[in-house]
């Protein structure tokens, strides 16, 4: 099983001092990518209907899946950042059905055999998915599932394009199809494979959506400003010298109304956890 194997995670420690811009211009995920999680969910019975959203960063998805459960399920998310999960708490309130926890991905506070999902949207590519697979397999109910969401640049042409270049060249380590991970550094996330090599799960899924989203110059910028990417590139050489590079970039592909329009997909690769024998 090809994973992230580390000591310690430490990969999300990054998003300390990211709150602020973080849920402001964050792409979000297609609403029939959480229907098709809440879905499954519903399928599942009475006694299973607890989902942990592990790595939920300032509640985005949490929140998203919570209104298309609609209060039928039980719903906690877990983030080891203390500025993220407070973001968390203050952005969603006394919603009923939500319960945020300061915890890593790498060792899940529930009891064996009391989960009857687990999501992980744009954040599995931070854990040590050794760790996080394993703690998985533990906590979820027989049946239970495992749903990593995945938003990915479409980098082929266009903006993006330009933007996976920007990156090559100004962050260390970075090169177009890899994610910053749990070491600090960047590296392939192919949760496909890893699952479907590792004998603990089964029923192994991918699905994708591909949807529009149109920034302004000032939203993609906020956007960059809430990326790991972007923190690496500016203490390497100077938040100067990486606004400079950006905003030229920026103003190349905006059109005279100052809009640029790309397009993501996202891929939602799920898992059963294997029967005991």
């Amino acid at each position: 099983m090809s994973t992230q194997s580390a000591a310690k995670s430490v990969g999300w420690q990054h998003y300390q001092t990211l709150g602020q811009h973080y849920d402001k211009e964050r792409p979000g995920y297609p609403v029939s990518a959480v229907h098709e999680i809440a879905a499954r969910a519903l399928s599942l019975p009475p006694s299973s209907r607890r989902i942990v959203d592990v790595g939920c960063g300032t509640g985005l998805f949490t929140r998203m899946l919570a209104e298309a459960l609609d209060g039928s399920f039980e719903i906690c998310g877990l983030e080891p950042s203390s500025t993220m999960i407070q973001r968390a708490i203050d952005v969603t309130g006394a919603v009923p059905s939500i319960d945020f926890l300061e915890s890593s991905a790498e060792r899940l506070p529930f009891s064996d055999r009391t989960i009857g999902v687990i999501t992980a949207a744009g954040a599995a590519q931070l854990f040590d998915r050794t760790l996080f697979y394993a703690e998985v397999q533990r906590v979820l109910v027989e049946n239970g599932f495992l749903a990593i969401l995945q938003n990915k640049r479409l980098h082929e042409t266009g903006f993006f394009r330009s933007f996976e270049l920007f990156l090559e060249r100004f962050v260390p380590g970075y090169r177009t199809g890899t994610y910053a991970d749990a070491r600090g550094g960047h590296s392939v996330a192919n949760f496909e494979a890893e699952l479907a090599s590792d004998k603990r799960f089964s029923s192994m899924t991918v699905q994708s959506w591909d949807w529009p989203r149109t920034f302004s110059i000032d939203s993609f910028e906020a956007f960059a400003f809430s990326t790991i990417q972007l923190k690496m590139a500016r203490s390497a050489h100077g938040n100067d010298i990486i606004m400079k590079e950006l905003q030229s970039i920026l103003s190349d592909h905006c059109d005279a109304a100052g809009i640029i329009n790309v397009t993501y997909r996202t891929e939602l690769t799920t898992a059963v956890r294997t029967l005991s024998n």
